[in-house]
């Protein structure tokens, strides 16, 4: 026989069903795992698009003209190396929310909702160098864009792009764009798996441990 005391230390609110239309994402199309899981491989391929971008960007790279003058200019380098570092904690962050969804932990979706939240700020900070440089014409909004190799005259502080160049530049405007929708997109999705996540390792500890059938544990 259950005492009051007993009664007043099970928890009466856990509740737990996986077909729940909270569970569910992408206009209720799947469920929130695959759906993680879908955004995790687009993400993927977001980085290999802006890991060719900035590969192309060295190779392209022409410093003949430092050579002769004697001069250096190490923005392309530095550049590509801080972009190495963002994509590389970027993958490693997808690469972690993968292993979590595929356990059911919701701790390994902390590390990519963090840097997601950094890679929208970032990405709306390049979306409005991208406007300002495109109406100024100014080299360093091109420059902090990180879209193509280009050489400006050293007395100026503005640059006429050719054809080929304005067109990149305009074609990674486009892609941060898409980039900071998917983004603004995906990071309610993946909260709401990490929130799913933590609701289901709640149901199978109260299950766990008053004797509960986990009836409701099937994914759909």
């Amino acid at each position: 026989m259950v005492t009051d005391n007993q009664e007043a230390m099970i928890p009466k609110s856990v509740q737990f069903n996986e077909s729940c239309e909270n569970y569910r994402c992408f206009c209720n199309c799947f469920h929130i795992k695959t759906g993680t899981l879908i955004a995790a491989g687009t993400e993927l391929l977001m980085l290999l698009i802006f890991l060719i971008n900035s590969l192309l960007i060295v190779v392209e790279e022409d410093n003949k003209y430092e050579k002769i003058a004697g001069t250096c200019d190490s923005y392309v380098t530095q550049s590509f190396f801080v972009s190495m570092i963002g994509i590389g904690l970027s993958f490693l962050a997808v690469l972690l929310l993968f292993i979590g969804v595929i356990r059911n932990n919701a701790a390994f979706l902390i590390p990519h909702l963090i840097i997601q939240v950094i890679v929208i700020l970032i990405l709306a900070f390049a979306l409005t160098c991208g406007i300002i440089a495109f109406s100024t014409n100014t080299t360093i909004f091109y420059r902090l864009m990180n879209g193509a190799s280009f050489k400006e005259h050293p007395s100026s502080t503005t640059v006429a792009l050719d054809t080929q160049t304005t067109a990149r530049f305009i074609t990674l405007f486009i892609l941060y764009l898409i980039c900071f929708i998917l983004q603004c997109w995906y990071v309610m999705i993946i909260h709401n798996c990490y929130r799913y996540l933590k609701e289901r390792c709640r149901y199978m500890h109260y299950c766990l441990a008053f004797s509960t059938p986990m009836e409701t544990l099937i994914f759909r």
